[in-house]
């Protein structure tokens, strides 16, 4: 029998920290839709900046925009040999579809962001959110990949267009940045990792970093002449927006290669250029958000294949706001997800 209710951890406009219902409602699915029970959901930094403030959010919803998840019941438009019950799948945060909502940003109106997302024991959503799990893939990590696995990705591969013999630069050793410095290493680069946590510095080096700094370190290599072709910036704040330009501005400008800064990380910051530096120096600033469905594909399979490996940890949902508040103190190395019937 279907539940009626389930645990859920809700966005509330104005307070701080999710509120653990432990009787939120169930709707009834429709035609196209299909219940999901919540293996783990990933907690993430933009979890922190929603609660926070950013979006200015008024609506009540379920936080959880990462997500693994098994169908336990279908809409009864959808194909039972497409959308398999019982089945580990991992869920498209965004897709190519999504809107804004009266001129907002689309961003807002995703799951977990806006929608009732993977802080629960139970979601609905649509098949063509849904991408099958490999096997060997255990659901922690594949919950991540379906957002710090992709947002890396993309970065690395599709904005950053990291090459064979590349230099790259990594900011922020965190739930993506663990990933990004595996991925530019699989794809040929030599990898530079800054972050100023000592333990973070200590996993890039284990996952193929040639040298982790922290900022002063990195400051002393930039004043000796130190200069990669690319940096990649999980933090985005003007600190390390102005290392990034530091070891970007030495290179030679080869048309039509150029360096590239690559930001992937919301701050409050503005970020401050002068526009003939940028055009004296070649270096391109670029953004990366998310990445598509064949992004999720491919990094499944490279977890699958052991090619890149999850540093993930588990609490049970219940501990979520406990989470929360460590990645507010920066306290998190790699990732934690969340898992509702995780006895605590």
């Amino acid at each position: 029998m279907t539940p009626k209710t389930m645990l859920a951890a809700v966005y509330e406009a104005g307070n701080e920290r999710l509120v653990l219902d432990k009787n939120y409602p169930i709707r009834d699915l429709k035609d196209d839709e299909i219940l999901l029970k919540v293996a783990a959901a990933g907690v993430c930094h933009t979890d922190v900046a929603l609660l926070s403030g950013v979006g200015l959010d008024t609506r009540k919803y379920i936080f959880g925009h990462e997500a693994c998840v098994i169908p336990v019941k279908l809409g009864v438009k959808v194909d039972s040999h497409t959308v398999h019950l019982g089945k580990l799948y991992s869920i498209l945060a965004l897709d190519g579809c999504v809107h804004g909502l009266n001129g907002g940003t689309a961003v807002f109106n995703t799951l977990g962001i806006g929608k009732d997302g993977g802080y629960a024991e139970y979601l609905i959503t649509t098949a063509d959110k849904l991408v099958p799990v490999p096997n060997g893939v255990s659901p922690e990590v594949a919950a991540i990949a379906s957002d710090a696995g992709v947002t890396a990705y993309h970065a690395v591969q599709d904005a950053a267009k990291v090459r064979p013999g590349d230099r790259v630069l990594i900011f922020g050793i965190g739930g993506l940045g663990h990933l990004a410095v595996q991925y530019a290493k699989h794809l040929g680069a030599t990898v530079y990792a800054c972050d100023f946590k000592p333990a973070a510095r200590k996993l890039a080096l284990e996952l193929g970093a040639t040298e982790a700094f922290d900022l002063i370190e990195l400051s002393n290599k930039n004043t000796a002449g130190f200069t990669v072709d690319t940096t990649i910036d999980f933090i985005a704040n003007n600190q390390t927006f102005n290392f990034a330009m530091g070891a970007l501005r030495g290179n030679d400008v080869n048309f039509p290669s150029r360096p590239k800064c690559v930001l992937v990380g919301a701050s409050a910051e503005n970020l401050v250029f002068n526009t003939l530096d940028i055009i004296g120096s070649g270096v391109q600033i670029l953004g990366s958000t998310y990445g598509p469905r064949s992004t999720l594909v491919t990094v499944l399979d490279l977890f699958a294949k052991g090619i890149v490996i999850g540093h993930v940890h588990a609490e049970p949902l219940e501990n979520v706001n406990k989470v929360i508040d460590e990645l507010r103190a920066f306290e998190i190395i790699g990732r934690k997800v969340v898992i509702p019937h995780l006895k605590a």
